[in-house]
């Protein structure tokens, strides 16, 4: 069996007793194969960390390591039966990891309830994998810093003499600062990373084919993560300022140790904060007129609605270029979507895939209409419940604030609260659904989420807005006539707009600053035995941290959460309707809003840093499908104000119904036409991008096939000529001309062949009749 604590390098591999597998790993620390902080230019040998189960429970004894062990409790059959299979499973996985040349360095947490496997690979093997499934590496300066496929040298076939020899392994950039490299310095840690990952799970030759999804949702496997890199964290934490401009060194940095996807949503962050400045300052200006006049529907309302149109419309189209710039730079501009695996929650009858030639779970696409029917059933009847949950609460608010304490504003904070909560539960639905729907992919998976997490929210949130905007104006509900606050709506939905802005920057990110705590001290109630008030008053203290102090650096980084994309970016992207769809009745929004996006960076580069896993840096071409829901938000965004500012405002009251409806229609083609415009003279991808992309792509043409660039000089006149004169043929003497006939000139012929057809074509019209 395979010894369940060791330790390997590249050159030797030790064996050592379970009980001191916690003072080897210190030692292992203190030696530089955690990157501590003594040395902290010495080489990573382990990559990504794998947390298996071995017991249970913690409390439950293992006969095979827990012999010198007392006080705990002894395994009931069942539990026993389950230990040893964990224990079968989990020693072949790593006899497989080792077989396909993989180094694995195994040892126990500390209440022994897990087994923590760090896993690393030799260079010589990340260079052939890398060969094998064609990965880009980046090549140095003078070659445009292109990203181009790895090879092996190829040191050429005797029988021609070497002349087919090809050395292109000086071309690849090396990621270090030593002038004598290491033979793996090609590779960044995102690169290794990678390559680990590809040898864990693919199928492919001398990889281990480790379905690590499906042993995770069968809960064999607790997590699976990269190990964090303490000099590097310190020094992305000592830059906090650079997270909220992101330079381009800087995002380059981040691109490298977290990957994509991460980049791209920082990116997107501070170029969001950024456009956000100039509406926010125009905004807070045109607010202090609102409250000289005493209400937000003047004049300054029209050119305040045109330039949100503009902004809201504009702003995806200019981040998309941007994208393609960063794109360009990381080598993912040519990015193809390759065949993704399945999600290890996918289901059906097992059949062979026709792509891939593995077996695989098939759902027929008939049985997923019939789920998609479903959602449809849910999400009509779900939203139909919010809806008059919402009137019903708007109703009370107008019969009922004066008989309640705190009248009007109790009604509008409640109000904001019940959104807020509903908002919670309306994901969960939307997550539940989208698993029903069963979806092969993950990037299925979450698109489909997407779209109705968007729905859902859009009727919750937008909908009192939108009512109060163009439907309460002295129009019954449940029978009761509604009004106005003040008789001016624009002033009424500014208020309800602001409370439910004050409680979305207060509330949202104080639960996303309580939640990662609160289960950090939900689980130290299973850590140790300990009173419930004592364990929340060291919560409250913030000792839990000092408590797993003890752990090794992998196991505490193996209890964070994982990083939840989707949630940072459906909270920013809940947060820009309200600053773009009512903008025209509440200009000081953008700056609310401005201030709200610096709080969610800081407040995500934390988290992040601190408080969770280091996620998998997957490429990514782009942020979608975020950047395509943004989209959709700008033009909601543009003709919910255009809307507002004709209809529902007193600017345009002495305008017929036909003319207001004829100026909106000119409006919305106005914003089309300078969206067309746009499109020709800021293409989507910059010509500047475009050119560099066809320079890099010549030039990794060049490198990989070791094509010498020629002079276009012709040196042809100063050559030895073999042949003084070359002859000018009359004509192609080598055509073969045998087979042909010349055609000859025979009148009498023709003129029989002109009588013939004559006679024929009038014997035809002689035999017509007419119906």
């Amino acid at each position: 069996r395979l010894p369940l604590v060791q330790a390997e390098t590249g050159m030797t591999t030790g064996v050592m007793s379970s009980q001191y597998a916690k003072l080897q790993v210190a030692q292992e620390d203190i030696k530089g194969f955690q990157g501590a902080e003594q040395h902290e230019h010495q080489r990573r040998f382990y990559e990504v960390c794998m947390v298996f189960r071995c017991k249970t429970s913690k409390f439950v004894q293992d006969p095979d390591m827990d012999k010198d062990v007392t006080g705990l409790q002894e395994a009931d059959p069942e539990d026993k039966k389950k230990m040893e299979l964990w224990k079968q499973r989990r020693e072949a996985i790593l006899r497989s990891l080792q077989n396909c040349g993989l180094h694995i360095f195994c040892y126990y947490s500390r209440d022994r309830d897990e087994v923590l496997v760090k896993v690393g690979a030799p260079p010589q093997k990340l260079r052939d994998t890398a060969a094998r499934m064609k990965y880009k590496l980046q090549l140095k300066k003078q070659y445009l810093n292109a990203y181009a496929e790895y090879r092996h040298d190829f040191p050429g076939r005797p029988e021609r003499g070497f002349k087919d020899r090809r050395v292109i392994s000086h071309i690849y950039k090396t990621h270090t600062e030593d002038d004598y490299p290491d033979s793996d310095a090609i590779f960044k840690t995102l690169d290794r990373i990678n390559l680990i990952n590809r040898i864990i799970t693919s199928k492919d030759k001398d990889c281990a084919g480790i379905n690590v999804g499906k042993l995770m949702y069968d809960g064999e496997l607790r997590a699976f993560f990269p190990l964090h890199e303490a000099a590097i964290v310190r020094d992305l934490k000592k830059n906090k300022f650079e997270w909220f401009w992101m330079t381009e060194d800087f995002s380059n940095k981040l691109r490298d140790y977290f990957g994509d996807r991460i980049a791209f949503y920082f990116l997107f962050m501070a170029f969001y904060w950024k456009w956000l400045c100039l509406v926010a300052l125009v905004g807070l200006s045109l607010q202090f007129i609102d409250l000289l006049v005493h209400t937000p529907d003047n004049i300054t309302a029209i050119p305040f609605c045109i330039l949100m149109s503009v902004w809201s419309t504009f702003l995806p189209y200019f981040w998309r270029r941007q994208e393609a710039k960063y794109a360009i730079g990381w080598g993912t501009l040519d990015l193809v979507e390759s065949l993704e695996p399945c999600r290890p929650e996918h289901h059906g009858d097992q059949r062979i895939n026709p792509v891939t030639s593995q077996v695989e779970p098939f759902y027929p696409k008939e049985k997923r209409r019939w789920d998609y029917a479903f959602s449809v059933a849910v999400m009509t009847l779900v939203g139909s419940l919010v809806s008059c949950l919402l009137m019903i609460i708007l109703y009370c608010r107008h019969n009922y604030r004066d008989h309640t304490p705190g009248g009007l504003w109790a009604f509008q904070i409640g109000l904001a609260w019940f959104v807020e909560f509903m908002n919670g539960r309306l994901t969960s639905i939307s997550q539940w659904l989208t698993t029903r729907e069963n979806h092969r992919t993950q990037s299925e998976h979450e698109t489909a989420m997407l779209a109705k997490v968007m729905i859902f929210k859009f009727l919750n949130s937008y909908l009192i807005l939108f009512y109060t905007a163009f439907f309460k104006h002295h129009e019954r509900l449940f029978g009761s006539q509604m009004k106005c606050w003040q008789d001016d709506c624009f002033q009424d939905l500014s208020w309800q707009l602001a409370i439910f802005v004050f409680s979305r920057l207060t509330m949202a990110n104080l639960y996303e600053y309580v939640e990662p705590r609160v289960k950090l001290w939900w689980r130290s109630l299973f850590m140790e035995k300990r009173a419930f008030l004592q364990t929340l008053q060291t919560a409250l203290n913030g000792s839990i941290i000092y408590e797993m102090a003890d752990m090794s650096a992998a196991e505490q980084q193996s209890k964070r959460e994982k990083y939840d994309e989707f949630r940072n970016c459906d909270e920013i992207l809940l947060s820009h309707g309200f600053a773009t769809f009512f903008a025209v009745t509440s200009p000081w929004v953008c700056f609310a809003t401005l201030c709200a996006s610096l709080i969610e960076i800081g407040m995500d580069m934390r988290a992040l840093m601190d408080s969770q896993q280091r996620p998998m840096p997957y490429k990514a071409r782009s942020n979608e499908p975020w950047s395509t829901a943004f989209d959709v938000y700008g033009v909601l965004a543009a003709s919910t104000n255009i809307l507002l500012l004709i209809f529902a405002s007193d600017q345009y009251d002495n305008w017929t119904y036909t003319e207001k409806l004829v100026l909106f229609i000119y409006l919305e083609h106005m914003l089309l036409i300078a969206r067309l415009v746009l499109k020709v003279v800021f293409p989507q991808v910059p010509r500047n991008v475009e050119l560099l992309q066809l320079k890099q792509e010549h030039m990794v043409h060049r490198c990989l096939e070791n094509i010498k660039v020629e002079q276009g000089h012709d040196f042809s006149m100063f050559r030895d000529h073999r042949v003084d004169q070359i002859e000018v043929f009359e004509n192609d003497i080598m055509e073969c001309d045998d087979d042909d006939i010349e055609p000859v000139l025979d009148l009498g012929a023709s003129s029989k062949a002109f009588m013939h057809g004559f006679t024929e074509e009038k014997a035809s019209w002689m035999n017509w009749k007419p119906m």
